[in-house]
């Protein structure tokens, strides 16, 4: 489980907002401030205040802050939305409430107690959905601050009282939430239909201290007591070390140890607990020293913590491996060693962030050809018992709250379509409060913190609660044609018990970050639940029904033989717009596949489009295309805006059609990036700056500006910025500076800031160079390299940084250079000894090259399912030979060797030099290719740490040199963009 950091974090726009817009209905804009009973009891929650909440006194918060009255801020349909609000030092604090689509739902004012400073916020009734209650009162220094806090009408998911299917799990930490709000916190679990929680409170270090001696602690005992009366099943963690063994165990007598321990909770859980999991990610960041990740080492612990366990009580189930991703070199060397006989179920903890979580179905499959090689055909149970997409800050591996949705959603559709038997989300509450902090946002919940003094939904939660609503029970059908790849649509049997009554149910979206407007085939009308859980009917016309599939997955209560995109209803929308202004949205009726699509007469189409209570009618002759824009309020709040349009097709509701915008807070923003052009050895360099014009009404009007490279600077004016520099509305304009004197791979600070004609300045910063990747295919001929010739040189002594390590373990030079065949890089390493990896899988942690290449800029899509990226590694290996191998998860790509690489390595031993050559097909790293020549890149020198050991893929490194620093540390942002030039 996520508890520490590691040492090599590993988790760490339209199409975008599209995504929001397909969910539910919201109610109209309203004002409230009436007051309001607390809510009724609701299943698997408490009554009244939450008891995490301390009585609310003049000391509760030293400005403002939620008070959660409602347990979890997760109120059941038809109850009113009654929350507090506690403020030291205001006489009204005013508030609003925002729905899932940014649209504002609520407002009001709400009136402090003078003694206890609290107050009331009655939202009302409101429909099914996630909402955000936002409240502006004053700070300790007399600022003006808000808060906000989530809340969600929902219905609640499956009672795993009464039910038995034990899919549906969740890790939870008794740390982030000890004493009476364990209770409080599980029962919200329960609320979501978690059936199952795995736990972490009988670690070994506290079990048996001092060593023979065993305890079973108050924590311990809570946790385990509190499951049958919950209906739910545990899954306990057995590790991670005792300082009385030595730390993670590696011999004879601390194997023993470790089983006598693992018996002794299984033997005090008496039976209250159905699993019990050896280790934690022991091949990952959490076995130490001699035996740190070592297959062999596991084999033996996992071997003495069977035994004891089993002599304790039978019937509880041991789960085995617990890897950090699906490493299958690792589990091969453990099921050789006859780990499987050791064990009633595989764990593994696929994560995939930031990128999407389809393609998991290929790591399970090659598990199940090992178990099935080394278990005389037969396969053992899998597990996912950590699998989660943080929503910390984007420098890295975080995404979106919204994004994290609907990882929550398509991960738990993909597990549960291949056939996975348990899946346990990681993790139910944030374990932290810092927004940046990887650890701290992969809860389903947020915890109690400095915006509400208790746990309130995040948009996950509801994304959780509504498969395990939808699919608890259910089986596996198969997945109905769809004619792309990237457009998913998976058939389950839904379980009697469930909403769809024993009937097929549709999951359906888009994994490939664009939005498609689809029809899907039915007799009958459709229910139509959204990710978050609302739902509405769509009667097909002419034997379909119309939707925009997105990345939010929506459950159709219907057997669905075909979905196929279809051009017909359409909404779009600009990809940002200024907060306060209006949001030209186009509807579209696309008639001219009339007859074509199948078959049917061509005639004339009318649909009725509405959004948010705004009507437009568009007719369509046959052949023809008809268009009409609804101006839609964005709203006064910076973010995500989701629009979804009803729509009334031949006089039914057969539609239901989405589009999004940004709603951004300044009105024009400036961007600014690197521009290069090469004529035959003169390469000219250039600042491009962008100036976006965010409103939909008024033209801007840029008089000049001012920008610095390093130590050069100067003024973009005059006839340089021509026609007057008007930006139109809803536009980019672009103006150039010629940069003299960079040097090649040089990363500079760049700042530059726009005058507008209204007095107005707009700016950006950012660190970059001008980073050409020549044309040219080199060649390694008698340990040297050659076609070198007019490449720029990346000399990493005086374009990069070192992690780790020093000039005196490693020195680089690398070149990077392509055709049309080919992405090169090229290296000349100083380094007094060089270390050979074992086998390509190991490169990552030997004496390698790195290479990270990503599509587009720095980060660019992180948080939105926009990131695909190749992190590289190159070397040659003492039993495979020369080899790359690829570690990282873009979507659909298997982590293992690179086919068609070609890597050639020369050591000198007497120069102390390695010489390498790398050529990496350009279908191999796909998006990437010459026809897109601009990318970013970052190249690296790695040193093996020379500790011998099983080392494996992520052990043993032990510093590196870089330039662009975004390799070994997974920081996307920090990577460089580079271009290819001829």
């Amino acid at each position: 489980m996520r508890h520490r950091p590691r040492r090599r974090p590993s988790r760490t726009t339209v199409a975008f907002c599209t995504l929001l817009g397909l969910l539910a209905f919201g109610p109209a804009p309203a004002s409230a401030t009436v007051p309001s009973p607390k809510a009724p009891e609701a299943r698997g929650v408490t009554t009244g205040p939450a008891r995490h909440a301390p009585a609310p006194s003049a000391v509760a918060t030293d400005d403002v802050r939620i008070e959660v009255r409602t347990p979890g801020n997760l109120f059941d349909p038809g109850v009113r939305a009654v929350l507090g609000v506690l403020s030291a030092r205001d006489r009204t604090v005013p508030w609003s409430v925002r729905d899932y689509r940014g649209r504002t739902v609520r407002t009001g004012t709400a009136a402090i107690d003078p003694v206890t400073r609290e107050g009331t916020v009655d939202a009302g009734e409101l429909p099914l959905g996630y909402y955000t209650l936002t409240v502006r009162g004053t700070a300790a220094d007399g600022t003006p601050v808000a808060r906000s806090a989530g809340f969600a009408v929902q219905h609640p998911g499956p009672d795993p009282k009464h039910t038995t299917d034990p899919f549906f799990g969740v890790n939870h930490h008794y740390r982030s939430a000890p004493g009476d709000a364990w209770d409080d916190s599980t029962g919200l679990a329960a609320r979501a239909g978690a059936d199952t929680l795995r736990v972490d409170s009988a670690y070994w270090s506290t079990i048996e201290h001092p060593k023979g001696e065993y305890q079973w602690p108050e924590a311990s005992e809570r946790v385990t007591a509190g499951f049958g009366a919950r209906g739910q099943d545990g899954l306990m963690l057995l590790g991670l070390g005792n300082s009385d063994h030595g730390g993670v165990p590696s011999t004879d007598e601390a194997y023993r140890a470790f089983g006598k321990y693992a018996g002794h909770v299984a033997q005090k859980a008496d039976g209250r607990i159905g699993a019990l999991e050896v280790w934690n990610e022991y091949y990952g960041g959490f076995s130490n020293g001699v035996c740190s990740q070592s297959a062999k080492c596991y084999a033996k612990m996992l071997d003495a913590a069977y035994a004891g366990v089993k002599a304790a009580d039978p019937k509880v189930a041991v789960v085995g491996a617990s890897s950090f991703k699906v490493p299958l070199d690792w589990f091969e060397e453990l099921f050789r060693l006859g780990g499987l006989k050791h064990m009633d179920a595989v764990s593994i903890h696929p994560y995939r962030a930031p990128g999407a979580p389809e393609g998991v179905a290929r790591d399970i499959e090659g598990l199940r050809r090992l178990m099935r090689t080394y278990n005389h055909g037969r396969e053992l149970p899998i597990w996912i018992t950590e699998q989660g997409w943080t929503s910390a800050g984007r420098d890295g591996v975080g995404v979106s709250e919204q994004t994290q949705a609907q990882s929550t959603a398509r991960a738990l559709l993909e597990a549960r379509a291949a056939g996975v038997a348990r899946y346990y989300w990681y993790d139910l509450v944030n374990d932290g409060n810092g927004p940046d902090d990887a650890e701290h946002n992969f809860g389903l919940l947020r915890g109690a913190g400095p915006e509400a003094d208790g746990p309130s939904p995040k948009p996950a939660y509801l994304a959780y609660s509504t498969v395990a609503r939808e699919l608890t029970g259910s089986r596996f059908t198969g997945r109905p044609r769809t004619g792309d790849d990237g457009l998913h649509a998976y058939g389950f049997r839904s379980g009697a018990a469930s909403p769809g009554g024993g009937a097929v149910t549709t999951a359906l979206w888009s994994g490939d970050r664009t939005s498609k407007p689809v029809r899907v085939r039915s007799r009958r009308p459709v229910t139509v639940v959204d990710m978050l859980g609302s739902q509405r009917v769509l009667e097909p016309v002419d034997g379909w029904v119309y939707l925009t599939a997105t990345g939010a997955p929506v459950y159709l209560r219907a057997a669905v033989d075909e979905v196929e995109e279809s051009p017909l209803l359409s909404l779009s929308a600009p990809q940002d717009v200024v907060a306060g202004g209006d949001v030209p949205v186009t509807a579209t009726l696309d008639n001219r596949a009339a007859g074509r699509e199948d078959g049917a007469k061509a005639r004339r189409r009318t649909a009725v489009f509405e959004i948010e209570g705004e009507k437009v009618t568009v007719s369509a002759a046959p052949g023809r295309r008809g268009r009409a824009v609804l101006r839609i309020p964005a709203g006064d709040a910076p973010g995500s805006r989701g629009l979804s349009a009803a729509v009334t097709l031949d006089g039914r509701r057969a539609g239901e059609v989405t589009a999004g915008t940004e709603v951004t807070a300044r009105p024009v923003s400036v961007d600014v990036s690197p521009e290069m052009s090469v004529r035959g050895a003169v390469r000219t360099d250039r600042l491009a700056v962008t100036v976006t014009n965010h409103s939909p009404d008024v033209p801007v009007r840029v008089t000049g500006v001012d920008w610095s490279f390093g130590d050069t600077s100067g003024t973009i004016g005059g006839r340089d910025i021509g026609d007057g520099g008007t930006v139109p509305p809803l536009a980019s304009r672009t103006f150039r500076a010629t940069v003299e004197g960079a040097r090649a791979y040089a990363v500079e600070q760049v700042r530059v800031s726009a005058g507008l004609a209204d007095g107005r300045t707009v700016g950006d910063s950012d660190s970059f160079g001008f980073s050409p990747v020549t044309r040219a295919t080199p060649h390694l001929v008698d340990g040297r390299l050659t076609g070198l010739e007019n490449v720029p040189e990346v000399d990493l002594s005086e374009v990069g940084t070192y992690s780790g390590i020093d000039s005196s373990a490693a020195d680089g030079d690398l070149w990077a250079t392509w055709d049309d065949k080919n992405l090169y890089v090229s290296a000349v390493v100083r380094e007094k000894d060089h270390r050979t990896a074992r086998q390509v899988a190991w490169l990552p942690a030997g004496d390698s090259i790195g290479i990270g290449v990503q599509p587009g800029g720095p980060g660019e899509g992180l948080g939105r399912w926009g990131a695909d990226w190749y992190m590289l590694y190159a070397g040659d290996t003492a039993t495979e030979g020369p080899g790359v191998f690829v570690e990282s998860l873009p979507k659909d790509y298997p982590v293992g060797p690179v086919p068609g690489a070609e890597v050639r390595v020369a050591r000198d031993d007497a120069a102390g030099t390695t010489t390498y050559l790398v050529a990496v097909p350009w279908k191999r790293i796909s998006p990437l290719s010459p026809r897109n020549p601009s990318f970013s890149m970052t190249l690296t020198v790695n040193k093996n740490d020379g500790v011998r050991r099983d080392n494996y893929r992520s052990l043993g490194l032990d510093g590196w040199q870089t330039w662009g620093d975004g390799l070994n540390n997974w920081k996307l942002t920090r990577y460089q963009r580079v271009r290819l030039t001829r």
